[in-house]
């Protein structure tokens, strides 16, 4: 057996030598510096006493309001806003006015209703709030008036629900950057976009 594979091995052997020596392939350069590019959604909020690395809106929620309908609803600046962030679901966008910028935010949550589950056609009803139906083009919204659990809610925002078909939005709107008025026109907003 082992003179019959013999003649294949010396083959082998033979054809994997090269006749003439090989050129060494030069050596490799280390790679130039490349500059991490910046978040794709522009700026992100960091808060300096919340450890890990903050993270642009993903999910059903970013892009429901965009940065421009934020400042030209609310009536802000471009110097004012501070960025957005990633809460969960949510998403945050936070804003430079008065005081503390983590306290100063329009948050927005777009559920997913799965397939097969009725829409909703008002707020939880096991959420311990009274909640007062506002006016809507196509959609019904409501916005909470009494929390008896959180007081202090209601003395710095405003919460919001909105829904149209099987399209649900959440909002908390800083009483600090928006007026009733115009945190429900961003709630219009928020229910018109997308699909």
């Amino acid at each position: 057996m082992l003179r019959r594979l013999a003649p294949f091995v010396l083959l082998v052997a033979l054809a994997g030598c090269p006749s003439s020596p090989r050129e060494t392939p030069p050596p490799l350069q280390a790679p130039a510096a490349v500059k991490e590019p910046g978040p794709a959604c522009g700026t992100v909020f960091r808060d300096p006493l919340v450890h890990g690395r903050p993270t642009c809106c993903v999910g059903p929620s970013a892009g429901v309001l965009k940065k421009s309908d934020l400042l030209a609803t609310c009536g802000r600046g471009e110097a004012e806003y501070a960025g957005e962030v990633r809460d969960g679901d949510e998403c945050r966008y936070h804003f430079k006015v008065g005081g503390d910028p983590k306290e100063a935010f329009v948050a927005v949550n777009r559920p997913i209703i799965p397939p097969g589950v009725p829409a909703p056609t008002m707020p939880d009803p096991l959420l311990p709030w009274t909640w007062k139906k506002t006016a809507l083009r196509d959609a019904l919204g409501f916005v909470v008036t009494v929390a008896p659990k959180h007081p202090e809610m209601l003395q710095r925002q405003f919460t919001l629900w909105a829904a149209r078909g099987r399209r649900i939005v959440g909002m908390k709107v800083a009483k600090s950057v928006c007026t009733e008025a115009q945190a429900i026109a961003l709630l219009q907003k928020a229910i018109d976009s997308g699909p």
